[in-house]
């Protein structure tokens, strides 16, 4: 490693593994969709930052396409939600958050990556979990 190289390194600062989630653009505005009160949009802005203290939204729209549980080929539009951080415990909170986002926008799940892993952050516990 050159002087350089170790130079530049003391100007990082790790922030952990990176963990993407997506949302119906639809669902994000509407009241409707979350509580009738706030947003989804809002209560995802609250909880990031509470928790995290950082985060990234792609405006930009980006098209989903999966085949839900009666077989049938369904596609919307998302909005990426990214977030960094190094602790479990901290992806188990995000994941407690998820399922009551699916609950509130009515969605049977929500499709997240963490690092190099991707999920499925399920509505409601799969009948295969408590096999």
């Amino acid at each position: 490693m050159t002087e350089q190289d170790s130079a530049a390194t003391n100007h990082l600062i790790a922030l952990g593994k990176v963990t993407i989630f997506y949302v119906p653009s639809h669902k994000l505005d509407d009241p409707r969709f979350y509580d009738g009160q706030k947003t989804a949009r809002s209560s995802i802005h609250e909880f990031l930052m509470h928790h995290y203290r950082a985060y990234t939204q792609t405006p930009t729209p980006v098209k989903g396409f999966w085949v839900d549980p009666t077989g049938q080929l369904v596609h919307d539009v998302m909005e990426r939600f990214e977030v960094s951080f190094a602790n479990e415990s901290d992806f188990d909170g995000l994941v407690q958050f998820l399922v009551e986002l699916c609950r509130c926008l009515n969605e049977e799940a929500i499709y997240v990556t963490r690092g190099e892993r991707s999920f499925l952050i399920s509505r409601d516990v799969p009948d295969s979990a408590g096999a």
